[in-house]
């Protein structure tokens, strides 16, 4: 809990705003208002000490006690300032307790409720922070993460990277980019690991699919030389001979110090003489290409570093 407190802290630190009403939170929890709506002094008064008694429990790691506060204080009446303001921490409390589906369904309602709120980016940033510590993203669980069920982590890359265009200035980018790589890199270690696995089951159709895939969706890391090996010995397997030369071609410009570019030339040879071999038995020298939904897709032109 205290470690989850020093991240929430770090965070909010400077974040404090509600138009209206200025907030200072300090390291001691005390909280300083000025409000410039004309407020009835026995309400804002009990606004100010449930606000200052919430923080002081939430910052000792009393979430249940700072739950209440800020409970009582959002049934204020509107016209309370600290009320918006309320209902904002009272999602923070339920993020710091580890609530995370609670705090985004909080996190939501503040937003859809105050509209124009110089505190909905902040709020984004916590939807999107609480989806991320919903999904799995420690490496010594077992089995590994990206063996699992990856929907979580798709979620909180959607909500990161909704926040990061959104707010591409905010101090809170960086946090939301790092997650965001976070995310793609175990995205991708799921992609590989799929392709992994119809690869050691010969299911030839299954690579050229999720390679074409991860190709796609994770263009800055799928464009490899592995990868594009294996796309062609897949394509070989269908007998997609001209898509299998075409990757080769695509080895050689590509990396034209590796290995795999000096059996490049090898590679072409013994496919082109499949293809006049098989249209010598009058066969069709390429098997067509129909099926995966993705057969259209030519990584080689699809981009990625060194594409041609």
């Amino acid at each position: 809990m205290t470690a989850l407190l020093q991240q929430y802290y770090r965070i909010v630190r400077g974040w404090l705003e509600i138009g209206a009403a200025a907030i200072v939170v300090t390291a001691g929890t005390q909280v300083v208002t000025a409000c410039t709506q004309e407020v009835a002094q026995p309400v804002a008064v009990e606004a100010e000490r449930l606000y200052a008694d919430g923080m002081e429990h939430l910052a000792g790691g009393s979430v249940l006690e700072a739950e209440q506060e800020f409970q009582k204080l959002s049934k204020l009446p509107a016209y309370v300032g600290l009320t918006s303001l309320a209902r904002l921490r009272l999602a923070d409390t339920f993020f710091v307790a580890r609530r995370y589906d609670e705090a985004i369904e909080a996190f939501r309602s503040f937003i859809s409720r105050h509209d124009g709120n110089p505190n909905i980016p902040y709020a984004m940033y916590m939807i999107a922070r609480s989806q991320f510590e919903l999904a799995p993203t420690d490496l010594w669980i077992m089995p590994p993460v990206y063996e699992m069920d990856l929907t979580p982590v798709q979620l909180a890359r959607q909500e990161l990277e909704k926040f990061v265009r959104t707010y591409p200035r905010s101090r809170l980018t960086t946090d939301a980019l790092a997650m965001r790589e976070r995310c793609i890199e175990l995205l991708y270690a799921h992609a590989q690991y799929v392709v992994g696995f119809y690869r050691n089951r010969g299911e030839a159709m299954g690579v050229v699919f999720r390679l074409h895939q991860a190709m796609q969706q994770f263009a800055d890391r799928a464009h490899d030389l592995d990868n594009y090996e294996t796309l062609a010995a897949a394509y070989a397997q269908l007998g997609w001979r001209k898509r299998a030369v075409e990757m080769w071609q695509a080895i050689g410009r590509r990396w034209p110090r590796s290995l795999q570019a000096q059996q490049a030339p090898t590679q072409i040879a013994a496919l082109n003489a499949e293809i006049a071999a098989a249209l010598a038995r009058g066969e069709p020298g390429e098997m067509p290409t129909q099926v995966p939904p993705t057969a259209a897709v030519k990584p080689e032109l699809l981009g990625g570093e060194g594409s041609s």
